[in-house]
């Protein structure tokens, strides 16, 4: 007995003539009567007689509709939730990023995890990547040299340096390259090693070079330090990124191999499995 069977049959034990169960199932009288004969046929014992108009369950009827009728809300409560997750499914994929990162990694990398014409939706944050996705906001996250935590599955999904951004009136904007020991002695426009992954990695560097890490201005990403570098000097330290998407002509890039370069990383929580359409997008970011 199928689904379909055992909805006809629950449906004429609860209503009693096959006139109803039509109605009910939005079928015909005829077929109704029918798939019941069908039916006996197949269970091989009637399962009710004619009394006038009704239909009397005969005693195996009975105990089949009590074993029926828990498979049949169960089913039902599996349809609901189909439903529910065809609705959720077509919400918005979020994600949480820093806004180089959105910018000049994410970007490209939409339209071929089938965001084209915005077939798919997409929920953007722009603040702080690791919390959004700890805190359920995000879905997926994508930040430079984030620490390995056990909560979170990480991959990296690209490398970029790190360069030094400074104003060209400065006496190295015309350097092209600099050492880390060249601008020891600058006011430093840069990160709190204490929040910011990318804040740590440049202690890293000036503590290998027994250099100090202090902070003239203290910031929390790198479009932020172009504009603070633009408007009061001093030196600051950017990605490859934002590097490759600075538009303002006062300012200089520098390499400075000492610094090395920074990984860019993208996670989730491990406890929570990413729905279909976050899979989509996760597998894009992650193909090598």
């Amino acid at each position: 007995m199928d689904l379909r069977q055992l909805e006809l049959f629950t449906t004429l034990m609860r209503v009693g003539t096959t006139t109803e169960t039509a109605r009910v199932l939005g079928i015909s009288q005829p077929a109704v009567s029918g798939h019941l004969r069908s039916l006996e046929r197949q269970v091989g014992f009637a399962l009710f007689h004619r009394i006038g108009n009704r239909l009397e369950p005969t005693a195996e009827a009975r105990t089949l509709f009590d074993e029926a009728a828990p498979v049949l809300a169960t089913h039902r409560r599996v349809r609901d939730k189909i439903e529910f997750l065809r609705m959720a499914a077509a919400s918005p994929v979020s994600v949480a990023a820093t806004p180089a990162l959105l910018e000049g990694y994410l970007v490209p990398r939409l339209r071929a995890a089938g965001f084209n014409n915005w077939r798919r939706r997409l929920r953007l944050r722009v603040s702080e990547p690791e919390v959004d996705v700890r805190d359920g906001r995000a879905e997926i996250g994508l930040q430079q040299a984030v620490p390995a935590k056990a909560e979170f599955h990480a991959e990296v999904v690209a490398r970029t340096p790190l360069c030094v951004v400074v104003r060209r009136d400065h006496v190295l904007a015309r350097a092209g390259r600099v050492q880390l020991s060249e601008i020891a002695g600058e006011p430093l426009v840069s990160y709190d090693p204490n929040w910011s992954p990318m804040g740590a990695a440049i202690q890293r560097a000036c503590l290998t070079h027994g250099l100090p890490f202090e902070r003239a201005c203290e910031v929390p990403f790198c479009a932020t330090v172009c504009q603070m570098v633009s408007a009061c000097g001093g030196v600051g330290v950017i990605d490859g990124y934002t590097r490759d998407g600075l538009t303002d002509p006062a300012l200089a890039v520098l390499d400075c191999p000492d610094l090395g370069d920074i990984a860019v990383v993208a996670f989730y929580c491990r406890e929570v499995p990413l729905r279909a359409a976050a899979q989509d997008l996760w597998q894009v970011l992650t193909r090598s």
